[in-house]
């Protein structure tokens, strides 16, 4: 995130401020826009939000025209609609300021981000006819210069309507669905099926090849993989939902509930999550074992540690133990962890695999790069620091993947180690399970994993798991199941 992105954020907040003042309190926003503006673009986005609207349909464009009685609640949600929209317009908008008679150095450093919001409510969205005279006085004296520069951009892109000056990496980016899975311990399927009935929600038939991405408002499948899981349109908010904040669901990606789903412990039995934080699929092995036996959740990171036992404390987690240590720290001959028997181990790795909701925004073409690109955010959900491309980084990872792996075997009576990552290089995957099974030989790979999972590993290794955004509407992912040798 730039210093000039967040100041686009506090922008429209002000522009928003600034219109209530002068608006009637009567005229409400719409309420399908369930963002919130005190995040960064982390959040789930509106489906109206990332529509390019037409001239012909600009009373539903997000606008700083739009109304609220609360501008501290209410409006936030149509802030961040806008601020979705205007950086798609982005580099069609930095064109036609660039071309412009407007004095260039008045638009840049933090002011640019106010310019990029006034040009795209004047060019694209509903106006800002309720916007102070102040702001409204920075372009609308180029209104006609800014006019003529979007037709001749139109006939130079061979554009039709304005949605075909979105960049490419943008109208064609892979969209993925919500995923929320239900938490057993307090609650049923059937039970959260009937909550969402009463928002609105209907259950459909899910379909081989549909496009999940593209899924209808208020449609909620089953998942055919992994019980306990339910896909709702990429504009499902639950933020504010008291299925989410009284952990009825846990909102979770449908490739990160592989490694618990595929260790499946049983119930009544002792488990270490080596690397926990924020706990997702801590609670899934709690949820798993019927919230019986022991969970040992290990990081050494003070806050995640706090995250972890805030969310499973709201899922209401009673079999977890949380530790704030490093798991190579943890002593396999301690007597306390005599009794684990399978362990859960995802650690740090590059998130190659990541497709987060606003990449496709944060991230400018190469025809419209500027200096103002740097790398995105981490989603909410994501357990890694940010995507990591260095290759000796990589490198790095991958060796400190492979110590891990292998501390997790010294442990006596573990039987089964699931190893998964959020990476598409194969050094932190196949790399790394080849590598352990080379040092060693008292652990395998075991055979027929998940055998209703098609997609396999690279290089012919059929014993493993991975994921294709694109293709399997889930983030990218890496699972391999390890299991102890049997004594001849």
């Amino acid at each position: 995130m730039t210093l000039t992105q967040p100041f686009l954020f506090f922008q429209v907040y002000v522009i928003f401020t600034c219109s209530h003042k002068e608006c009637h309190p009567s005229t409400q926003p719409s309420p399908g826009r369930l963002i919130s503006v005190s995040q960064t673009p982390k959040t789930c986005l509106s489906e109206e939000s990332l529509k390019t609207q037409s001239k012909e349909r600009r009373s539903q464009t997000p606008s700083i025209d739009a109304r609220s009685t609360d501008v501290y609640i209410k409006e936030r949600k149509a802030v961040f609609a806008i601020v979705c929209q205007v950086l798609k317009y982005r580099e069609p908008i930095t064109t036609i300021i660039a071309n412009s008679d407007m004095n260039q150095s008045a638009s840049k450093g933090k002011k640019a981000s106010l310019y990029l919001v006034l040009v795209y409510e004047l060019l694209f969205g509903k106006g800002f006819k309720s916007a102070p005279s102040s702001l409204r006085a920075l372009v609308m004296p180029h209104k006609t210069r800014f006019t003529a520069e979007l037709a001749k951009l139109k006939i130079k892109k061979r554009a039709i309507k304005d949605e075909d000056l979105v960049p490419d990496h943008i109208r064609n980016a892979v969209v993925l669905p919500r995923y929320a899975r239900v938490n057993t311990n307090i609650t049923s399927i059937e039970k959260v099926l009937e909550a969402l009935g009463k928002m609105g929600y209907v259950l459909g038939d899910y379909v081989e090849g549909v496009h999940l991405g593209k899924m209808k408002p208020k449609t909620v499948l089953h998942d055919p993989h992994i019980p306990n899981l339910l896909i709702l349109p990429p504009n499902s908010d639950f933020h504010n939902s008291d299925l989410l904040l009284k952990g009825h669901i846990i909102l979770q990606d449908k490739a990160s509930c592989f490694p618990a789903f595929i260790l499946n412990p049983s119930p009544n039995s002792t488990v270490i999550d080596a690397c926990a934080a924020p706990g997702n699929k801590t609670s899934h092995l709690s949820m798993l074992m019927n919230n019986t036996g022991t969970i040992h959740a290990f990081d050494k990171d003070p806050l995640r540690l706090q995250t972890l036992i805030r969310l499973t404390g709201r899922a209401r987690c009673t079999n977890i133990k949380a530790k704030r240590t490093s798991f190579l720290d943890i002593d396999p001959k301690d007597k306390t962890y005599a009794e684990v028997s399978a362990i859960l181990l995802d650690p740090s790795c590059s998130g190659s695999g990541i497709t987060r909701r606003l990449d496709h925004l944060l991230v400018q073409s190469a025809a419209g790069k500027d200096s103002s690109t740097v790398v995105v955010e981490e989603d909410e959900a994501d357990e890694n620091g940010g995507i990591i491309n260095s290759e000796a980084r990589i490198k790095a990872l991958a060796d400190f993947q492979v110590e891990v792996l292998m501390h997790a075997f010294k442990f006596k009576k573990v039987n089964r180690v699931v190893y998964s990552t959020c990476s598409k290089h194969r050094l932190e995957n196949e790399g790394v399970v080849e590598a352990v099974l080379s040092a060693q030989s008292e652990f395998q790979l075991a055979k027929n994993v998940f055998p209703e999972w098609g997609r396999r590993g690279v290089d012919c290794m059929k014993e493993v798991i991975r994921t294709l955004p694109e293709e399997d509407h889930c983030i990218g992912f890496f699972v391999a199941l390890f299991e102890r040798k049997s004594k001849a």
